[in-house]
């Protein structure tokens, strides 16, 4: 959960309505980096209505919560959210108004209305514009749209107001998605595949850059469809590939990150602009799902467990270290013991850099839902957890390997643990995902700087971390003989 305002960031003039009377806001976003840029859109419309935003829920008289409709957890933490922003809206006089939106709105509308009187309005997860009406005052209270091809998609002259670090932002170039997934409800919350024309991606990161950005993080529900739906709306094809040599050709740029691709759909020409682009981050996020040939066709996910095998193949084959991110999925019906041993045979090879496991949870209006064979909840949970256990091995092994090893760092931030080390990441680290490194030796002539990028030396590490020396020169058993001393 976070909660906001934030300070700094991009965002179009002050374009206040006439009329209206200034509000105060105050933000809690959740879920994906996808719910991240919504929620940047609304921050934008309060900033060019000429509104305020505050960091204090008691200072504010409009509250906004952007939820997450996705699995349980995420419907749990929404309510949660909304119902502790009820209470402070009950303590407080009549005129603080309660608003929320995104995808838990989106899922279900009426049911929401009709047991949170509390709550003054509903957004969808395509209608952040809506909140200009609800800060106008002139809003009704149910404000989600259907989702249709033409839904709406934000593009580069529309208002957002990125937060966070400013060095370091999301870009969403699609909305939606026309997978069928048996799992996922993501088409029934976002709509259907959505993609924005290359000119106008590569606007937004031209203005972002000029602000100071320096890497871009490209999202979308499957950024391997990109460009698919163009050519039906009228609009100049395009493809992924195409997008990246286009960005590539923005001054001043250095990383373009990619969430999230395809199993089927990651070409040859993607993996090797991964390897070999020099603004591309060797990286890619792939959500895998499952290796079980069975499991993978229950979830409707369209592939084998050769095609996942051959796209790791062909991932590992390059001369360029690719940092591969994925997820699994266990527990889903039909996932018997021989399914997921292959599942966790297929994690012990070692070949995954980052992973996230999770149980597979039962979503109404999913086909999944309807399948037979299930897993109980104990179970699924056993799995993810002894996955987990087995990846956190494997990372220690790998975290070993790079002692000794020069990596190019992103400065995030000073760390919290002391003003003499930084956080930064390395082209393998996607920010507030996949761990950090932990910057130390750092002095008055180091040129260190927030946004900007060092060569460190990696000397150590943590479950999660590493910790790499801006002294090229200094020997890693001597920093672990220092540590001991200290210890």
């Amino acid at each position: 959960m976070v909660s906001l305002p934030i300070v700094g960031g991009r965002s179009r003039p002050d374009e206040r309505s006439i009329g209206v009377e200034p509000k105060k806001v105050y933000f809690v976003s959740l879920g994906c980096p996808k719910n991240q840029v919504d929620t940047e859109v609304m921050l934008g419309v309060v900033r060019a209505g000429g509104h305020t935003l505050v960091d204090d829920p008691e200072q504010a008289d409009t509250l906004v919560v952007n939820t997450c409709g996705f699995i349980d957890a995420a419907k749990e933490e929404s309510i949660d959210t909304i119902l502790e922003l009820a209470r402070v809206k009950a303590g407080a006089d009549d005129q603080k108004r309660l608003v929320v939106a995104g995808c838990l709105s989106q899922r279900y509308p009426t049911e929401l209305a009709d047991e949170l009187p509390e709550v003054d309005f509903f957004l969808g997860s395509a209608d952040m514009l809506g909140l200009e009406k609800v800060l106008g005052g002139t809003a009704a209270r149910l404000g989600v749209s259907e989702l249709g091809r033409r839904s709406w998609l934000y593009d580069h002259s529309t208002p957002r107001q990125t937060y966070g670090a400013g060095h370091s932002n999301y870009v969403k170039i699609a909305e939606g998605c026309d997978r069928p997934c048996g799992f996922c409800i993501i088409p029934k919350l976002r709509g259907p595949q959505r993609s924005r024309p290359v000119f106008d991606v590569v606007q937004e990161v031209h203005a972002l850059v000029e602000q100071g950005t320096r890497e871009v993080c490209l999202v979308a529900q499957d950024l391997t469809t990109y460009g698919t739906d163009l050519s039906e709306r009228g609009l100049a094809p395009a493809n992924l590939e195409g997008l990246l040599d286009a960005l590539g050709e923005i001054a001043g740029l250095r990383w373009i990150r990619l969430h999230y691709a395809y199993p089927t759909a990651v070409t040859d020409g993607l993996i090797e602009r991964i390897a070999t682009h020099p603004k591309v981050a060797s990286y890619l996020d792939v959500p895998i799902q499952h290796v079980d040939t069975g499991v993978l066709k229950k979830m409707r996910r369209g592939y084998t467990e050769r095609t996942v095998r051959e796209l790791v193949e062909r991932i590992r084959k390059q001369d360029a270290k690719i940092w591969l991110r994925t997820t699994m999925l266990v527990g889903h019906p039909g996932e018997d013991q021989a399914a997921y041993e292959r599942l966790r045979a297929f994690i012990e090879e070692g070949e995954i850099d980052h992973l996230g496991v999770f149980p597979w949870s039962k979503e109404d209006g999913t086909s999944s839902a309807m399948q037979p064979q299930r897993v109980s909840d104990q179970q699924a949970n056993e799995r993810a957890a002894e996955l987990m256990e087995i990846q956190a091995g494997i990372r220690a092994g790998k975290f070993s390997a790079l002692r000794g090893q020069q990596l190019e760092v992103l400065i995030d931030a000073v760390s919290d643990e002391s003003e003499f080390l930084f956080d930064g990441r390395h082209q393998g680290q996607a920010p507030e995902i996949d761990g950090k490194v932990i910057l130390i030796d750092v002095d008055e002539q180091a040129g260190v700087e927030i946004g900007g990028f060092v060569r460190a030396k990696v000397m150590q590490a943590t479950d999660h971390d590493l910790i790499a020396s801006l002294d090229l020169d200094r020997d890693p058993e001597e920093f672990d003989e220092l540590s001991d001393a200290e210890d």
